[in-house]
């Protein structure tokens, strides 16, 4: 609540006590004048001071303000002049009074916009009148009936209280008029207008009819009249809220309405009532009051005949728009779907049906939750609970498909307006446009601007959209960008032509496409460029590289000829950054892996400093380590451990670099295989492998030499004309030449492989599957290649001294070796309880640090020579 109404009541209360007083004694009755002439003022003052902050209303306000000061002045001068006639002192009162009364009037009709009243036309003007003629009627029994006639008056009685009559009624009827004009949101306001101002004209009348009837108690209650008349009128102006600016919503239709088709008759009644009551109580009516009764009835039936008028005009006109917005609606392609405030359909128009077929009648009733296709449910539902009311912001949008008579799922593009706050609406309206065949276009046109024509893969613009839902996607795992960038194009084109280089692109890219898992996204960026986008930890991101390096590099074959590609192949992690940084990322490892020469991949790092140099380093160095001398073998003993002797060798490779020292195989081979030397590093140490064997000194039964075999070697397509070579050169029997198979070389499924491993054995060379029993190996494995001997990995013997379940396993592999015939050799044996519990599982050879290290060509031949024990008590050289 207003506090200003706090004061507003504090004002009141000693204004009624001085009334009330004055009205107990004959001696305290100047303090009810007193009383009267105070609230004059204060209202008077607040209503200035509060009005003029009411903005358009200001001016209304101020003459309102002016308007109590004219009957203060009127008091004023009885008070002063103090005349001894009760005629002449009520001259004095209403001569001031009167043109108080014509500046309310102009106050009270100038709160209405005069858009409004210009509007209601002639209406107004009858309603006007109407009041007008009601409140003469009224007020004329008010101020003159208690003497019977006017014609008793005096000529300046008569003049004065005429005027007096005249501005009362008129300010009454202006109040009227007000309240039936004024919007809904002021009503309040006009209410305490029309109610100060009746007050103020009942206490005025009863106060004259007292001076002329002196009656001394209606002169009391006139007093406390026109007090609660001003204060209403303070009041009125704390309750406006001022006039709509037109930037916010329109007032809700309310009481106005009804108030303005009822007053006039009410107005009418009381006319006729108060003049029948004063006919009951003697007092006969005056010519100019029953003219006054005629003309309200008269009026009243006009004011009735005019409204029924505007009626059927408004109806007519309504039928009109209605007609008219039914033709478009009946017309229009969007069709206008209304959900109830349960998110049911209660209506839609004739296009649904045009678009769905009958189907779409049995939808009305159901809610559209239940009746779109389920992808499209949360978003519409999140659509719908926060739709924009029209004056809150623009139109939703959102895209939704109904399924048809054919059961085709149809789109369509819907406009969603919350209207629930509405009383004329109510509901939520969708305007719902058929996009089925428009979509097909964008869809078909998304295939041809994402669509890589060469290739058929998805071009730039569709794999930075893929790029970008991985990394705004949820997070579903690691996941790494691949970028490859082929290398021997430009060599390739001067050899075979631009049309063949078109077709080998278009190669390498099913290549790349059959050798990643069918989940990983594979794009042609433009060019001779591919990207990847694969889940998975970064050993699979290594691994993937790896396998799209031996696809890249695998001869193409044309009408024109051979063409030998190779790659760069730079990783980048896709994380919480943008597609750009994603981006920049992978071409900064790319050209590091360039950097690195032809078949290299490179890792982002933050920092590539000494890693790179290392790498460019040993990439170099690499070309001539055979040339230099710098690559040497080094043997590690087998031993059978039921005859506890001797049976084989592992011949490994070595790389002593001149500045960087012993480089291990598991950093330079790698290299080899991306720089496309692993053929030229392997064929010399088979050679070398197999004169060393021929060699050393013969014992009881010929030693075997057994050598690794990389994926990228074994990919190459010449593994078996290397073989021939080494085995021709030294003389070594082909059955004394092991060759160690990897897992992923297995796991690859190339024909080559499979073809090459079974050539191998038809030539009597033994053919091993290494590092059985990791993580990339399988129990398949064992039955997939022609193979005849099983390495046990170190990771699967490690353990089973201390471990049952490793144990256990351990024995299961070794005892499932044995039933498909095969040796079965456990690599990194290294302590005597992992030497006894292979003995016991009934295993064939080991090998290991605990058995033997690796050592040099020269000591193997002085231990095999010297016959030293390999280890006390337990194996010997025989």
């Amino acid at each position: 609540m207003d506090p200003r109404r706090w004061w507003l009541l504090a004002g009141v209360v000693p204004v009624a006590i001085a009334c009330t007083l004055a009205a107990s004694s004959p001696e305290l009755r100047p303090l009810g004048d007193l009383a009267v002439t105070v609230s004059g003022l204060v209202v008077a003052a607040l209503v200035w001071v509060i009005g003029g902050r009411r903005g358009r209303s200001r001016t209304s306000w101020r003459l309102l303000a002016v308007a109590p000061l004219f009957p203060v002045l009127g008091v004023v001068l009885a008070a002063v002049l103090a005349p001894a006639d009760p005629m002449d002192d009520l001259v004095l009162r209403w001569a001031p009074t009167v043109p108080g009364y014509l500046v309310a009037s102009i106050g009270i009709l100038s709160l209405v916009e005069r858009r409004r009243l210009l509007a209601a036309g002639w209406r107004l003007a009858v309603e006007a009148a109407l009041f007008t003629a009601a409140s003469l009627v009224i007020v004329q029994f008010l101020v003159a009936g208690p003497i019977g006639a006017w014609s008793v008056l005096g000529t300046r009685e008569l003049v004065v209280l005429a005027a007096a009559v005249v501005v009362t009624s008129v300010t009454t009827a202006a109040a009227l008029t007000l309240l039936g004009a004024i919007e809904a949101r002021r009503q309040p306001m006009a209410l305490a207008l029309l109610a100060g101002a009746a007050l103020l004209t009942a206490g005025r009348g009863l106060g004259t009819a007292a001076v002329l009837g002196s009656a001394p108690v209606a002169a009391d209650v006139s007093r406390f009249l026109v007090c609660s008349g001003l204060w209403l009128l303070a009041l009125a102006v704390l309750v406006d809220p001022g006039r709509c600016d037109g930037t916010g919503r329109q007032p809700v239709p309310g009481r106005s309405t009804e108030l303005g088709q009822v007053l006039p008759h009410l107005a009418m009644l009381a006319a006729v009532g108060v003049t029948g009551a004063f006919s009951m109580s003697g007092t006969r009516p005056t010519v100019p009051a029953i003219a006054g009764i005629v003309s309200c009835v008269a009026l009243s039936v006009v004011h009735r005949w005019i409204t029924i008028r505007e009626v059927r005009v408004m109806a007519a006109r309504l039928r009109r728009r209605e007609a008219y917005f039914r033709s478009l609606v009946r017309s229009s392609s969007d069709a206008v779907v209304i959900l109830g405030g349960d998110l049911r359909i209660t209506a839609a128009t004739a296009a649904l049906e045009r678009a769905l077929g009958p189907v779409a009648t049995g939808l009305v009733g159901r809610p559209l939750l239940d009746v779109v296709h389920a992808e499209d449910r949360p978003a519409l539902a999140a659509v719908l609970a926060d739709a924009p009311a029209p004056e809150e912001g623009p139109t939703a949008l959102t895209l939704l498909r109904l399924q048809d008579d054919s059961g085709e799922w149809r789109y369509f593009e819907a406009g969603v307006t919350d209207l629930r706050s509405d009383p004329d609406v109510g509901a939520v309206v969708l305007h719902c446009r058929d996009m089925t065949d428009r979509h097909a276009r964008e869809q078909a046109l998304l295939g041809v601007a994402y669509t890589d024509p060469m290739t058929g893969l998805p071009n730039r613009a569709g794999f930075l959209q893929a790029l970008q839902q991985e990394i705004g996607g949820a997070d579903e795992g690691p996941a790494t960008l691949l970028l490859i960038e082929l290398d021997g194009i430009a060599e390739a084109r001067d050899q075979v032509g631009r049309e063949a280089v078109t077709n080998v692109v278009a190669e390498v890219g099913r290549r790349v496409r059959a050798t990643v898992r069918g989940e990983d996204v594979v794009a042609r960026l433009g060019g001779g460029a591919f990207a990847v986008l694969s889940r998975g930890g970064s050993a699979d991101a290594d691994r993937l590289a790896s396998r799209c390096l031996s696809v890249v590099e695998q001869p193409v074959i044309t009408a024109d000829g051979v063409v030998d590609l190779t790659a760069g192949v730079g990783l980048a992690p896709v994380d919480g950054d943008s597609v750009e940084e994603v981006l920049r990322r992978a071409e900064l490892a790319v050209r590091a892996a360039h950097e690195a020469g032809p078949g290299s991949a490179r890792r982002y790092e933050a920092s590539l400093g000494d890693a790179a140099a290392r790498r460019e380093m040993l990439r170099t160095g690499l070309q001539g380590a055979r040339a230099h001398g710098q690559l040497f073998l080094m043997f590690q003993p087998i031993v059978a451990l039921g005859e506890q002797r001797i049976t084989g060798l592992e011949a490994q490779l070595r790389w002593k670099h001149p500045e960087l020292g012993e480089v291990p195989p598991a950093e330079f081979l790698p290299l080899a295989e991306r720089a496309g030397l692993i053929g030229e590093l392997m064929r010399w140490a088979l050679r070398e492998a197999a004169a060393v064997t021929m060699g050393l000194p013969a014992g009881d039964e010929p030693l075997r030499i057994g050598l690794k075999v990389p994926p990228g070697y074994a990919a190459t397509g010449t593994l078996v004309p290397d073989v021939e070579e080494a085995l021709r050169r030294s003389g070594l029997p082909a059955e004394r030449l092991v060759l160690q198979i990897s897992s992923p070389t297995v796991a690859a499924d190339d024909e080559r492989t499979g073809l090459d491993v079974s050539t191998l054995r038809l030539m009597g060379v033994h053919v091993a599957l290494e590092g059985f029993g990791s993580g990339s190996s399988a129990l398949a494995h064992l039955t997939k290649l022609s193979i005849d001997i099983v390495k046990l990995d170190r990771s699967l013997i490690s353990r089973i001294d201390r471990d049952p379940q490793s144990r256990a396993l351990c024995e299961s592999v070794i005892g499932i070796g044995r039933a498909l015939g095969l040796d079965v050799v456990a690599e990194g044996v290294e302590t005597p309880a992992q030497l006894a519990a292979l003995g016991t599982f009934g295993c064939n050879y080991a090998q290991g640090f605990h058995i033997a290290r690796p050592v040099s060509a020269a000591a193997l031949g002085a231990m095999l020579a010297s016959g030293a024990e390999l280890w006390p008590g337990l194996v010997g050289i025989r």
